[in-house]
């Protein structure tokens, strides 16, 4: 992952559920073009803030030794915009128990409204590199996670 889209680990339910928080901070470069003097963070980015959370929930169910490949994404929703200043808090769910195949159904919500909805697919896979950095992503996001709603490192 280049771009960390997850900044609080909020729960984790190993192979069953993840909860985690994006801040969107009206500094994020995305807001330069999307939109000026209207600034909406982009549903692509909303659906990746959904697939980071997941990937985080199947790499730590499998104790980082194999993680989700995406496959597909559908039944994507979007309800509302999300802006500079929001809170985007996701829950993503398992369905089924295929274990090479993972079916997570993902939400986002800013101030308990639901922003957006989809249903990913992944194929569970080794991948030594990317289990490495969702391991260290965890590491930090334990150490210090940030919690802007709390004013600072919670």
């Amino acid at each position: 992952m280049r771009f960390l889209f997850v900044d609080r680990i909020v729960a984790v339910e190993p192979g069953r559920a993840i909860e985690t928080l994006k801040n969107v901070s009206s500094t994020e470069d995305v807001f330069d073009d999307h939109f000026p003097g209207a600034p909406i963070f982009p549903g692509a980015l909303v659906v990746e803030t959904l697939e980071q959370a997941s990937q985080l929930l199947i790499a730590i169910t499998h104790d980082f030794a194999r993680v989700g490949a995406l496959r597909a994404v559908s039944r994507a929703a979007f309800r509302h915009f999300v802006r500079p200043g929001d809170q985007l808090r996701v829950r993503c769910t398992r369905a089924g128990a295929d274990e090479a195949r993972w079916t997570v159904s993902a939400a986002g919500e800013v101030d308990g409204t639901r922003v957006a909805s989809a249903t990913l697919e992944f194929e569970i896979v080794e991948d030594k590199e990317h289990a490495e950095r969702l391991r260290e992503i965890v590491r930090v996001l334990r150490a210090a996670p940030i919690d802007a709603a709390r004013g600072g490192a919670a």
